[in-house]
């Protein structure tokens, strides 16, 4: 499994950790657990994606595809955390023309300012 979805900041923000080899099965399956998620929540989340060791994906639409979470009405805003650019450039794809607004970092630092800035807004 190249994927791992924890919270992050318990009930506010999902983390969905990836890393090597991302497949559409892992896709598929971490897009199941975030929908539930969501589903299952009584105010909007923040989804914190880090592919900071992930390998580079060659099948981005087919990606884009599975990650039906992205349109989900509680999914509030998607911050990756990349410092491949293609990697950066395959999330941007994935996930620009999603509900939910796309914020990128190339580390977790400056993920994590901008993510506390967030859940202060909603909490």
């Amino acid at each position: 499994m190249a994927y791992e979805l924890s919270w992050y900041v318990h009930d506010k923000v999902l983390l969905l950790t990836l890393s090597g080899d991302y497949t559409l099965q892992d896709a598929r399956q971490a897009n199941q657990l975030i929908v539930e998620k969501l589903t299952q929540s009584r105010s909007p989340l923040l989804l914190m994606i880090d592919a900071s060791k992930m390998r580079r994906p060659y099948n981005f639409q087919e990606l884009r595809s599975t990650q039906t979470y992205m349109d989900h009405t509680m999914l509030k805003r998607i911050v990756v955390v990349a410092d491949d650019r293609l990697v950066m450039l395959a999330m941007m794809v994935i996930f620009n023309l999603g509900h939910a607004y796309l914020s990128m970092f190339n580390d977790l630092e400056r993920a994590n300012t901008f993510l506390e800035r967030e859940v202060a807004k909603i909490s």
